[in-house]
């Protein structure tokens, strides 16, 4: 779902060409989206290898969900048949991502997180100490329940950033200020002692899936 950029510069990119017959109608167009964010994430913490380019298609969506089920993550939610229609895949996807919102999983997070981001930047991000995420990370330490929220935040809002942003623009997607954010970068969104159900956060949260959706037009 990534292809490197030569700058932070969001640029839609071309579907597979597997995925051309889904991109015929809105109903489809939004399935597609859905089924790229759950592929998105899985590739963000690394439970599938991430792609050479954009798009998704049912056997991805499949692999996705495999990888999920085995860290605890929407395993009712049965594989697809390919072909799929249009209302099965979009059922499906949003199954898998109404799970995925209520499950954070630092164990699978952090380390990619951390490659992404750099550590210093995803601990200022989370609010704990360098040092802490590196416990956190090996595993020394059990992730507080408030960090492991925050950590999830992240991880949601990089998995709809890295169709677009190679790892640079993800970084640098973070500290631009936006219109949407009254003149706020996300990361200042992302204000002292925030909560995932903070309105800010919220904002955040849509632009990144805006930027995703941009990859459809």
């Amino acid at each position: 779902m990534h292809t490197a950029l030569g700058d932070s510069s969001a640029a839609p990119h071309p579907p597979r060409a597997s995925d051309a017959d889904l991109l015929d109608d809105s109903d489809s167009a939004e399935a597609t989206h859905l089924m790229m964010r759950v592929v998105g994430f899985a590739e963000t913490v690394l439970l599938i290898p991430r792609a050479g380019e954009a798009g998704a298609d049912v056997e991805t969506f499949n692999t996705a969900l495999t990888g999920l089920a085995r860290i605890g993550v929407a395993r009712s939610v049965a594989p697809l048949s390919d072909p799929t229609d249009a209302a099965s895949l979009a059922r499906a996807s949003r199954r898998v991502l109404g799970a995925l919102e209520e499950s954070p999983v630092p164990q699978v997070e952090w380390a990619p997180l951390s490659r992404i981001l750099g550590d210093d930047e995803l601990a200022g991000l989370v609010e704990i100490s360098t040092s802490s995420l590196t416990r956190y990370r090996a595993g020394e330490r059990t992730t507080p329940d408030l960090v492991a929220a925050r950590l999830h935040v992240v991880a949601l809002i990089v998995s709809d950033l890295i169709g677009s942003y190679n790892d640079f623009g993800v970084r640098r997607w973070f500290q631009r200020p936006r219109k949407a954010l009254d003149g706020k970068s996300p990361k200042q969104a992302l204000s002292r002692g925030w909560a995932p159900d903070d309105r800010d956060v919220g904002r955040v949260r849509d632009l990144a899936r805006m930027l995703l959706g941009a990859t459809l037009g």
